[in-house]
């Protein structure tokens, strides 16, 4: 059952409060937060509970780092290049 932790808590290190793990397991857009692993490690058998309730997919997109602001930079910078290429 994946609400079988939901009532536990613990301090947030990136919030800096104290947080249930129900919000933990779904803040990101109903997924876990990427810190969840880290944070949970100890109180219960996160990396189980991970593989049981989450999707390799699911999982992916939690723990992908998100892109630099660089990257994302670059790739509007080339977005718009090719826009503009393509309307000449």
């Amino acid at each position: 059952m994946i609400e079988e932790h939901d009532g536990k808590g613990i301090r947030c290190p990136r919030l800096g409060g104290e947080v249930t793990f129900k919000f933990c397991r779904t803040m990101n857009d109903h997924l876990p937060c990427g810190w969840i692993a880290r944070c949970w490690r100890g109180q219960l058998d996160i990396e189980k509970f991970l593989a049981d309730h989450y999707s390799p997919q699911e999982l992916d997109r939690v723990f992908t780092p998100p892109k630099s602001k660089l990257e994302t930079l670059v790739e509007l910078v080339e977005k718009a290049k090719k826009r503009e290429k393509e309307s000449q």
